[in-house]
């Protein structure tokens, strides 16, 4: 008979499930769909057969109950909507009633919902008691998992397959240990059945030369060592334990390439964040962006001490040298969207950071609407690997070697950039205490910067100290249009434009047109052919692709391409310089940032010339 731990001691990293949902489930008026997110099939792991137990008393939904996130691919940093609701039914299968948020983000994943693009899901968890029942023979054993907690709930755009374990590569990562009681002694030896074969080597060319497998084996993995290596001496600003995680876990180069691209891109905590959540958490303070900028104008700042020491401990973690005043990130963010202003308790969450920054960036931006990655809180300069070419693949005979080579990489440079504005500050404003008077002067500070972004991204043309925006890249796609003056592209050089980016396989991704508004306008009125009466730009679509206006864009400008290669970098804090102005009697302040633009491949864009 097999033999069951009762009590098992266990210490688990995260795991996941993948489900679907049904469209019917959707409600379009609340944003809310109902999903089920678990239940007790067997999945494999590997350290057995996984069965989650539904019993109300097994399922500790805590952590949904109080409202759990609802996640993009489990990334704790994308976060678009919010558990509602959540029960075990008596059918033994967990459900929940999820709300999305009103964010730009947010109602674009939820769109994708409508349309039924996105309709996986995932589940992460942790186990927190489980029983083990030791396998017969060479079958695995069953782990029942007696408490888990549920502590998320993701839309994911490729499910794992339950049939070889869910989640398998986070799986790797838990270290279960637990005393196995076995049902053989040491000493003992298995006898053979009656109906198990012996094998026998006919041939000497049929014995395996172990020596030379051994030799091949280590030759490979020194190989696959050297090339993460390489690929992790070509970008600055990752920590050595991804390397090192790489190597232990047996990543090959190109698997180490892609997660050191998504750990660039992943907006990480930055020191700015680390130091402003910290002193929040001492000091149990708001910062107030006019009190800190009146204290610095004036000198005094007796009733602005928290601004002052946190502005002086950002210049000191951000190694900047100078009397500006340095402010948190997160003094951009709407207070509509921080945390609750009235108790202690809103006063310094972790919703104050700059991550908020970021995704107020994205909704205040053009480019953020197209779909353009930032990479906040970067220090010194970037380098970022890009893929320049395709392996070489091929079909051969029998016995022939198969075609080799290097995957061809090249490498995308950042370094920070000087951006900066004045923001006027009139004298009646300096005389209000409302909150309502700080959100005006964030907004009119943080549209600066947005502006600044933008115009930067698109028109930059690389000379200076200017980055180089899309417009002025090397090697993008180009179309000359027949209207030599207005330069409006017709329908056909519209599908030429797409094409362009088709024939080198780069017509994916965060595709969008972006145009001038008076090319907008001629779009609206041009049509498609002489049959069909419908028009190139059709509500806010040209030829099926989000379509987007801007004053951003040089006159008689259109472009077309994938705009999650465009990359921002942004370095530090943001540092403000007030000066009184004496005609006035109002303050200018002085606002100043570092980023810079990259293109990550310039095939993924075509303009229109």
């Amino acid at each position: 008979m097999p033999k069951i731990e009762e009590k098992p001691t266990i210490r688990g990293d995260s795991f996941k499930r993948a489900a679907t949902f049904e469209r019917k489930t959707v409600d379009e008026k609340n944003r809310t769909v109902e999903v089920a997110f678990s239940s007790e099939i067997e999945v494999k792991r590997w350290f057995g057969v996984e069965i989650l137990d539904h019993a109300p008393e097994s399922v500790q939904l805590a952590r949904l109950q109080n409202g759990g996130a609802v996640l993009m691919d489990h990334n704790s940093r994308d976060q678009v909507g919010v558990v509602e609701s959540v029960r075990i039914d008596a059918d033994r299968i967990g459900r929940a009633v999820i709300r999305f948020g009103k964010s730009a983000r947010a109602m674009e994943i939820f769109q994708d919902v409508l349309d039924g693009i996105r309709k996986h899901i995932s589940v992460g968890y942790q186990i927190n008691e489980y029983k083990r029942t030791k396998g017969e023979g060479t079958n695995p054993d069953v782990v029942r998992a007696t408490k888990w907690t549920p502590y998320e709930i993701s839309l994911v755009s490729i499910p794992a397959d339950t049939s070889v374990g869910v989640g398998r590569s986070i799986e790797d990562a838990a270290e279960i240990k637990t005393e196995i009681e076995t049902q053989k002694q040491e000493g003992e030896r298995k006898m053979p059945k009656k109906d198990e074969k012996t094998v026998i080597v006919k041939d000497e060319a049929d014995k395996v030369d172990l020596d030379k497998v051994r030799a091949e084996a280590v030759k490979a993995d020194r190989e696959r060592i050297s090339g993460i290596e390489r690929a992790f001496a070509q970008t600055s600003n990752l920590p050595e334990s991804l390397k090192r995680e790489a190597i232990e876990k047996g990543m090959s180069e190109a698997e180490f390439r892609a997660a050191a691209f998504d750990a660039m891109t992943s907006e990480p905590g930055n020191i700015a964040d680390q130091t402003e959540k910290e002193m929040r958490k001492a000091e149990k303070k708001e910062f107030s962006l006019v009190r800190a900028i009146m204290a610095k104008e004036s000198g005094d700042w007796s009733q602005a001490g928290f601004e002052r020491e946190m502005s002086q401990e950002l210049a000191r973690e951000n190694s900047v040298v100078g009397g500006g005043l340095m402010v948190p990130m997160s003094v951009f963010v709407e207070r509509g969207i921080r945390a609750d202003m009235t108790t202690d308790a809103g006063l310094y969450g972790d919703t104050h950071m700059a991550s908020q920054f970021i995704n107020t960036l994205r909704a205040e931006t053009q480019m953020g609407k197209l779909g353009a990655r930032f990479l906040p809180g970067l220090v010194g300069s970037l380098s970022i690997p890009k893929k320049t070419g395709n392996a070489a693949f091929g079909f051969v005979d029998e016995g022939v070697n198969v075609p080799t080579g290097d995957v061809p990489v090249g490498k995308i440079s950042m370094a920070g950039k000087h951006i900066g504005g004045v923001v006027p500050l009139t004298f009646e404003i300096m005389r209000q205490s409302s909150p309502a008077i700080e959100d005006i002067v964030r907004a009119d500070m943080l549209e600066g910067i947005a502006l600044g972004i933008d115009l930067a991204a698109f028109v930059a043309d690389g000379t200076g100290f200017n980055p180089l925006g899309i417009l002025n890249t090397i090697g993008i796609h180009t179309i000359t249009a027949a209207d030599t003056t207005g330069k409006v592209p017709t329908f056909a050089e519209v599908i030429a434009m797409e094409t362009a980016l088709e024939d080198v396989n780069a017509l994916k991704g965060s595709l969008k047109y972006v145009m001038r508004p008076t090319i907008k306008q001629a779009l609206k009125t041009a049509k498609k052919d002489a049959g069909s009466g419908e028009f190139v730009w059709k509500g806010n679509e040209v030829n099926g692709y989000a379509a987007h206006s801007t004053t951003q864009m040089p006159a008689k400008s259109s472009l077309f391409g994938n705009f999650s290669d465009v990359l921002i970098g942004m370095w530090g804090a943001v540092e403000l310089i007030p000066k009184r102005n004496e005609k006035t009697g109002g303050l200018d302040i002085g606002v100043h940032h570092m980023i810079d633009i990259g293109v990550r491949r310039a095939e993924s864009f075509c303009k229109v010339v």
